[in-house]
C-alpha cells in the first residue's frame, strides 16, 4: 500500500511539474486522488481552477455539483471518491467565445497521465464531461450530444475494460443543456449513474 501511495505522488509530481504545450497558459491542475474505481474526464481547466487548485472549480462546477446533487451525490463526497481527470490539466487560454479547444498535439501529450491514472485505478467507470472528453472515448467524431448522451457504453480504454456515461459541458455557453432535449437526456444521464453498480457502492446509493 506505502509504495502504491508513493508511485501514485510521484505521478501527481510529474503532472505538477508537465510544461510541454507552450500554448497553455498557467500550470497544470488536478483532482486526483489515490484510490478510485470512478474517473471523471473534463475538457480542460478554466481560467479560475488554478487559483482554486482543483477542476470544476468555479460557475460551471455549480452546474455540475448542482446535476450531481440530484442523484445523492454532494460535491465533497464526490471529490474524495472520484478521480477527476481531464483531456488536458492546463487551462487552454480563451478563444473568441468561450475557452480554446485544445490541439490534438496537446491532447496527445496529456493522454499519458489519463492513461496512468485508468491503469493504476482498474477504472471501472468514466464519466465523460463534454465533447472533448467524450471524444476520447467513442469512436465515431461524427456525432450529436442526443446520440450519447442518456447512454450508457462499454469499452477497453489503455488495457482497461470499462463502462462510461457521458454528460454534456456544464458551462453557461451550451445552449443545448437548457433545450428540452437536453434537460431530459441529462436526466436520464445521472439517472444511469446513480443506478450504476459502482456509484451505488461507493456513494452508498
Amino acid at each position: 500500500m506505502k509504495n502504491r501511495k508513493s508511485e501514485y505522488s510521484r505521478h501527481i509530481d510529474r503532472l505538477l511539474s508537465c510544461r510541454k504545450c507552450p500554448k497553455m497558459e498557467g500550470n497544470p491542475v488536478h483532482g486526483c486522488v489515490p484510490s478510485s474505481r470512478i474517473i471523471s474526464l473534463g475538457q480542460a481547466p478554466g481560467v479560475h481552477e488554478e487559483r482554486f487548485g482543483k477542476p470544476f472549480a468555479y460557475t460551471a462546477g455549480k452546474t455540475l455539483f448542482g446535476w450531481l446533487k440530484r442523484i445523492g451525490i454532494e460535491e465533497e463526497s464526490f471529490r474524495k471518491r472520484v478521480n477527476m481527470s481531464a483531456v488536458c490539466r492546463c487551462f487552454p487560454g480563451k478563444a473568441k467565445t468561450g475557452d480554446r479547444k485544445p490541439n490534438p498535439i496537446e491532447v496527445k501529450n496529456c493522454s499519458e497521465f489519463l492513461e496512468f491514472e485508468i491503469q493504476f485505478h482498474k477504472t471501472e467507470l468514466i464519466i465523460p464531461i463534454g465533447k472533448l472528453a467524450i471524444d476520447q472515448l467513442f469512436d465515431s467524431k461524427n456525432y450529436k450530444l442526443e446520440d450519447v448522451i442518456g447512454g450508457s457504453f462499454s469499452r477497453e480504454l489503455y488495457g482497461i475494460q470499462l463502462d462510461w456515461i457521458p454528460l454534456p459541458h456544464p458551462s453557461g455557453l451550451n445552449v443545448w443543456n437548457h433545450t428540452e432535449k437536453g434537460k431530459e437526456l441529462i436526466q436520464k444521464a445521472l439517472e444511469k449513474i446513480r443506478k450504476h453498480p459502482v456509484v451505488k457502492d461507493e456513494f452508498g446509493l
